[in-house]
């Protein structure tokens, strides 16, 4: 049995030497992003085995200094104390990128609060000179000296500076990397105090294995990062590693792999077939693109991340890849997948200022090279990314309308062909916004409809129209009635009917005003939205089929539905004005067959206006008459016009 020459009891530190070793081994054997929060906790990993090997062989020595030079001694106290403030630092660098606090307030603040670990290791390196936290006395020994609690100092300042970025940053940072650091430096504070209270015990190192052993199990998992299935880089990695590269402003290029009809592939030859097929892939572009990570975004892309140096020939690489995958892909003797692909390319010089922006980027890139379909890679330009910093900008432009319910609604008049006067009004969603002014609804209402926000953009939108109701006098300006579009998403709420009367009735106002209009495309479950039109019927709401002849027009599925208005697309209306179809009267025929509303949309110029009422529309609407204006701006509007002679 070894005979330790020391008092001190190593039961705590030697056990947890083999685990740190395991610890890192599995970790370094695994792909590590290249991100700080990695090379932090690569670095407390370090630390902590060096603090722990220098604390027993510093202890032991100790004993017999006399036996060696003062100047071995003087070392090994040294390293031991060094690790030890390094590793609580780096404890806290690690807190300190998970908040992204650089970014936040700057490089500045992560400097500073390195002030006091930089002040106490060179109070550790002057020692053999200044005496400040021990001394090696050739009489005596070790002993303490005045500056050693700043080591302990250190220690606290480092554990209180982590929870409270925490505490600041709590509601940007997800609840497993939040809790896994306030339990770790919760352990390290015990840790400190069972030190204090037994100092004869190494058990230091063993609650900073604790510490480590929380972090690993939370957030630095390398399997985390890693796809299941595929057994490449994880989307999650994806998303960390761009992170880390835009707050550090670290340039870098993705290559894109998108195998084409993934779906339809998947369905032919198995979800067990495409998932050796794409491990194969995965296996295949890490082993031939060493300089590149290799990440799986899910549905058959995968991405190549490059931040050292750009890759000189990209063509070279698409001809690479192409003349592999022009072989069928195969693993362990199973069904033969030959997979087409689209490539993509953004390089480092193309701008990225966000996760999302890059997100984006790849994915209309994708969407382009497979809508060209004859380019070898398809190389996303800083126009593309460009396009996309706006898309974002507008999004958190209508996410803030949308919080601080600040949409607006314009109203665009309708004319009525039989009585000769604007007798209706469209209501039509707005946005303004003060960096990046009107921002036009062909921009916001897709991205409200693809970020899920359409059901609350059409809330507000209807209430805004009710309140506009209940505080003009509509009968006074000739106003027979207002219409406001449906959106596809709230057609299939089971909840609209009840939803729009407690609006109205909120503004003490009938429902009879209203005409909602409805999409063709938004007719897909027609027992939902018939149930849903016969409740709002029954209030008073009367109901119009919006731009007919848009998209494919199902006839058969129209007339099924309560309509008593059809609105014709402005595309239909054009085309006959340009001699290009006779389709549109066929279909005004038709619909005054069956004794529809008809209202034409599109109109511009007198001579359209005229020979539109000529065919027997009932209502019409364009700019002819007047583009949407503001409410206050309207009621102007229709006063000036009331008597207005539109068609002679």
């Amino acid at each position: 049995m070894w005979t330790w020459l020391s008092d001190y009891n190593y039961d705590f530190a030697l056990a947890t030497i083999p685990i740190q070793v395991i610890l890192m081994i599995v970790y370094i054997m695994r792909q590590q992003l290249p991100t700080r929060q990695s090379r932090s906790f690569m670095l407390v990993m370090v630390m902590n085995i060096i603090m722990t090997v220098m604390d027993i062989i510093s202890c032991e020595l100790n004993e017999v200094w006399q036996e060696y030079p003062i100047s071995l001694s003087y070392a090994l106290n040294i390293a031991y104390f060094l690790a030890f403030i390094i590793r609580g630092w780096g404890l806290f660098d690690y807190a300190a990128s998970v908040v992204d606090a650089a970014s936040r307030w700057g490089r500045k603040f992560t400097l500073i609060l390195a002030l006091p670990a930089l002040f106490v290791c060179g109070l550790i390196l002057s020692t053999p000179w200044a005496g400040t936290i021990f001394t090696m006395d050739p009489v005596t020994g070790y002993h303490n000296l005045g500056w050693y609690n700043s080591i302990y100092f250190s220690t606290w300042f480092y554990i209180i500076a982590s929870v409270l970025l925490m505490l600041v940053c709590r509601k940007d940072v997800v609840f497993k990397a939040k809790t896994g650091i306030y339990i770790c430096n919760v352990i390290l504070a015990v840790g400190i105090i069972y030190r204090h209270a037994f100092m004869h015990v190494l058990v230091t190192s063993y609650f900073s294995l604790l510490a480590i052993l929380i972090i690993y199990l939370t957030t630095q998992n390398p399997d985390s990062f890693r796809d299941r299935v595929v057994d490449v880089l994880n989307k999650a990695a994806f998303t960390e590693m761009v992170m880390d590269f835009v707050l550090h402003k670290r340039q870098f290029s993705c290559f894109g792999v998108s195998i084409k009809n993934y779906s339809a592939y998947k369905t032919v030859y198995g979800s067990e077939t495409m998932y050796k097929s794409l491990r194969e892939i995965g296996l295949w572009l890490t082993h031939e693109f060493r300089s590149f990570y290799v990440f799986y975004l899910g549905n058959g892309q995968m991405v190549m991340l490059n931040h050292d140096a750009e890759y000189n020939n990209i063509q070279d690489l698409a001809i690479k890849i192409q003349e592999r995958f022009h072989y069928a892909w195969s693993e362990n003797g199973g069904a033969q997948v030959p997979l087409p692909i689209n490539l993509v390319f953004i390089s480092k010089g193309v701008p990225k200022n966000s996760v999302r922006s890059v997100e984006l980027g790849l994915e209309q890139a994708f969407v382009e090279a497979e809508r060209r379909d004859n380019t070898m890679v398809y190389m996303a330009d800083e126009a593309l990314l460009t396009k996309l910093k706006r898309q974002e900008q507008v999004r958190l432009q209508l996410r803030k309308a949308l919080r601080d319910k600040s949409l607006e609604i314009h109203l665009q008049p309708l004319y009525n062909v039989h009585t000769g006067k604007l007798t209706a009004l469209e209501a039509l969603a707005r946005l303004r916004d003060e960096q990046l002014g009107f921002i036009p609804p062909a921009e916001f209402i897709p991205l409200a409809e693809t970020e899920g926000e359409i059901m609350e953009l059409g809330r507000q939108i209807f209430a805004k129209t009710c309140q506009f109701v209940s505080e003009t006098d509509l009968d006074s300006l000739g106003i027979e009635f207002l219409t406001v579009n449906l959106s596809p998403a709230q057609c299939m709420n089971y909840s609209l009917g009840d939803e729009l009367e407690r609006i109205a009735m909120q503004h003490r106002i009938s429902m009879d005003k209203i005409r909602l209009e409805v999409t063709e495309s938004a007719i897909g479950d027609m027992d939902s939205l018939l149930e849903q039109m016969r409740r709002l019927k029954n209030c008073g709401v009367g109901f119009l089929l919006d731009d007919f002849g848009a998209g494919s027009s199902n006839l058969v599925r129209v007339m099924n539905l309560p309509f008593a208005m059809v609105k014709i697309d402005m595309q239909l209306v054009w085309s006959y004005f340009r001699s290009a179809s006779n389709m549109l009267l066929h279909i005004v025929r038709m619909f005054q067959e069956d004794k529809m509303t008809i209202i034409i949309e599109g109109v511009e110029d007198k001579h359209m206006a005229q020979q539109l009422a000529k065919m027997g529309c009932d209502y019409e609407q364009g700019y002819y008459f007047s583009r949407p204006l503001p409410p206050d701006e309207l009621l102007v509007f229709l006063q000036e016009h009331r008597d207005y002679d539109w068609l002679t």
